[in-house]
């Protein structure tokens, strides 16, 4: 997939062609493709099985032949899925018909990343850089705590390397590392009482090796800078030495501001960081680090090119657009391009997946029954977070998950049993499951539901779809379809809180009765090209017998 993700692209779209568009129909088995692996017995099997529960036509079953497992390199996503499905529509006379894609049970879901991606090498780097630092800095700490106590022999005439004017025989550091802002904290405090005890030694030999160590000290952690200042508010006979010292820092100073006028390659890193040190010392050198390596980290997981096959066959009449990052869904119904926009196809995809082929089975004969009598059951919401997300993200989600249950418990006559506190539901505490949205336990699902048959529910969390496959895996999608659920939603890496539709809005919508369960998904998940996939029956509308919502009673514009 070589691409560029044009403006034009980018402002897309909600039009005529969209599966949301205004006014369009429901989503019917005539505009659904279903997408198997020619390899796999169970693939083709269940691709056979669905379309004759859902009244088919044979022409929409497309077998081809690609690597088995759940991974696949992007080369060959390309190769075996992307490039076959858009001649098969063609071929097929089914281009301007199909608004949907099935992916059946074999069908690869994950597409690696590039092994040689120029920013994931670049975050490797300062994450190594980062890492050595601040055990540094810890060994460098636990050396200060030594200053005035230990008076071992210096083996250096100067104050570098700072190593040899302190004892061989220290233990290393504690891991894990005390965080660096704290070290840093608890530094500058010390150095300052270390300089008051070196002043009070009374033993001249003991005051000079003490002295020694201090300003090595200082020039280690607050680099020329830092001993420049020391010196001058302890020594003041030494300026011409800090004068020097002084040049020294100019330099430094001058070859950073060069630096950061370019964009930082892994050899511009190697630079800055030594003249950070030379200039500003290893606590300044650090601190840029650890913050650099935060801000890569969110930059590369927006980066990673990981994605779920079903979000970039989304894409599949886009044409050219760039891989890094999610691409903003035009079927999502926030989504206002101007109305000049070229217009441009987007699919909508589901998935019928899951830790083995009887569970697949099952999940479409429970969409088929149950859609015929209407879905029956409890709503559970768990809106309690995790304490570990920041306050102002964990508040913000809690009152989207709050806003569904409220939003249920007065438009619609299901029961809802909302829990706010900051523990999840526990084992046994959720009968008769019907809907479900809750976080926050990563890759721990807990058995706390009894699932009603066509349920359809989620957690939201990262990773809690990366080992579909594997009945042994302990992740919400896995255990959620082995223990009943009929459609569920996860990630296939890390996606961001922000890449989860919303809850309110997508539930009810569902809950309308109106609108199958890939309409409902697509019309409420904010990217596409990212990590996101929705499991099961596209064609299911668990509340078709029986609405709990009204139309009038969505907000305005959310229902097509």
């Amino acid at each position: 997939m070589t691409y560029h993700r044009q403006t034009i692209v980018l402002a897309f779209i909600i039009g005529m062609l969209g599966a949301a568009a205004t006014g369009r129909a429901a989503l019917t088995a005539r505009e659904v493709l279903i997408v198997a692996n020619a390899g796999v017995v169970d693939s083709v099997e269940l691709a056979k099985l669905y379309a004759q529960r859902r009244g088919i036509d044979v022409k929409q079953i497309l077998l081809l032949k690609m690597s088995g497992g759940t991974d696949i390199t992007r080369e060959n996503c390309d190769k075996q899925i992307v490039e076959p499905i858009r001649k098969a529509l063609r071929v097929r006379g089914l281009a301007g018909q199909i608004r949907c894609i099935c992916t059946i049970y074999g069908v690869p879901y994950r597409v690696r990343g590039p092994v040689d991606d120029p920013a994931a090498v670049m975050y490797q780097n300062v994450k190594r850089d980062a890492t050595k630092t601040h055990y540094q800095i810890a060994i460098d700490h636990k050396l200060l705590t030594t200053v005035g106590i230990e008076f071992p022999k210096p083996r250096t005439e100067g104050i570098k390397p700072l190593g040899l004017l302190f004892a061989p025989s220290m233990a290393a550091p504690t891991e894990p590392l005390t965080k660096i802002k704290t070290l840093r904290d608890d530094i500058d405090k010390l150095l300052a009482v270390k300089q008051t005890q070196v002043a009070k030694i009374a033993d001249p030999g003991h005051r000079k090796i003490a002295q020694r160590q201090l300003m090595a000290m200082h020039f280690e952690l607050r680099g020329f800078k830092g001993l420049i200042n020391h010196l001058r508010e302890t020594r003041p006979e030494s300026e011409v030495y800090v004068r020097q010292l002084q040049k020294q820092l100019d330099n430094a100073n001058n070859k950073l501001a060069g630096l950061r006028k370019r964009k930082l390659s892994p050899d511009d890193l190697t630079a800055v960081i030594e003249n950070m040190r030379s200039a500003s010392g290893l606590l300044t050198a650090g601190m840029y680090l650890d913050q650099l390596k935060g801000r890569m980290k969110t930059a590369q997981l927006v980066r990673n090119s990981v994605a779920s096959v079903d979000s970039e066959l989304a894409l599949l009449h886009w044409g050219k657009y760039s891989l890094p990052g999610p691409a903003r869904n035009p079927l999502n119904w926030r989504t206002r391009p101007p109305a000049t926009a070229k217009v441009a196809r987007t699919l909508m995809v589901s998935r019928l997946d899951g830790p083995s082929r009887a569970d697949v089975a099952r999940m479409i004969e429970d969409s088929v029954k149950v859609e015929k009598t209407g879905l029956a059951g409890q709503l559970y919401v768990d809106v309690g977070g995790p304490q570990r997300v920041s306050i102002q993200a964990r508040t913000a989600y809690d009152a989207k998950l709050t806003a569904l249950g409220k939003f249920a418990r007065e438009y619609s006559t299901t029961k809802v049993v909302m829990d706010t506190s900051p523990a999840l539901f526990g084992k046994g505490d959720c009968p008769d499951a019907a809907l479900y949205v809750g976080w926050y336990s990563l890759q721990k699902y807990i058995d706390a539901f009894t699932w009603k048959p066509g349920a359809v529910g989620w957690h939201v969390a990262s990773w809690e779809a990366v080992h579909l496959r594997d009945p042994k895996s302990n992740e919400w999608c896995v255990k959620m379809i082995q223990n009943g659920v009929a459609a569920t939603l996860g990630a296939v890496g890390e996606p961001l809180l922000t890449a989860f539709p919303e809850p309110v809005e997508l539930m009810e919508m569902l809950m309308t009765g109106r609108y199958t369960l890939a309409e409902c998904y697509w019309r409420t998940i904010p990217h596409a090209s990212w990590q996101m996939m929705l499991l099961g029956d596209p064609l299911y509308n668990p509340f078709k017998a029986r609405p709990q919502v009204k139309l009038k009673d969505l907000p305005a514009g959310l229902a097509p």
